[in-house]
């Protein structure tokens, strides 16, 4: 991870997914996510695929973080930045925006 992506997520700022998007699942259990406004897709491992569903409007990074080291035995510490990088590329790319606790 790039040391600014976490400064870049505002404070408070819980990730939703944008309407605009659909997905289907992989024959790998990952999942291909396309943005219709934009034509832009992505293909999600199950890693990844996980973080998407947690994407509920409700959870913050570090409550995704949480909620996918509970499907892994051996979850590497850095996993907290791989949630903030991919919820950064998302953003980056109009899959998901944020919602801003007041």
């Amino acid at each position: 991870m790039m040391e600014n992506e976490e400064d870049d997520l505002p404070l408070g700022a819980i990730p939703v997914i944008n309407p605009s998007i659909i997905s289907r699942d992989t024959l790998d259990e990952g999942l291909v996510i396309v943005n219709c406004d934009t034509g832009g897709s992505f293909a999600l491992n199950l890693t990844g695929k996980l973080i998407w569903e947690s994407i509920d409007g409700k959870r913050g990074p570090q409550e995704i973080t949480t909620y996918i080291s509970r499907y892994f035995f051996d979850i590497p510490e850095k996993v907290g930045d791989d949630v903030v990088s991919l919820l950064s590329v998302l953003a980056g790319e109009g899959f998901i925006g944020y919602e801003l606790l007041k």
